[in-house]
């Protein structure tokens, strides 16, 4: 399912940004070096984080499950290099 028209991102997409540490829109955004256009995939992007963040996978940095010997966290995204010409405005965070 496309979550955002104007970037043709889809919810495996968004998933997959959510699973190597974005928690918001914007973070979706810039994992992918977009930025928000019309704004109506925000409300959606939204709920997934939330969604993925209270399912507390495994896979999610500060997610792993108490007994678990994992030794190595997924590393987070670096913000890219061209952060200061995305404004995202407080919307999409």
């Amino acid at each position: 399912m496309y979550v955002c028209i104007c970037h043709a991102l889809n919810d495996k997409q968004v998933t997959k940004a959510l699973e190597n540490g974005a928690r918001t829109p914007a973070s979706v955004f810039r994992h992918y070096e977009r930025q928000v256009q019309c704004g109506k995939c925000v409300p959606m992007m939204r709920e997934m984080a939330q969604s993925h963040c209270a399912n507390q996978c495994d896979a999610c940095p500060g997610h792993a499950t108490p007994g678990h010997a994992t030794t190595q966290q997924p590393a987070r995204l670096p913000e890219p290099a061209n952060a200061d010409s995305f404004p995202y405005g407080i919307a999409a965070e």
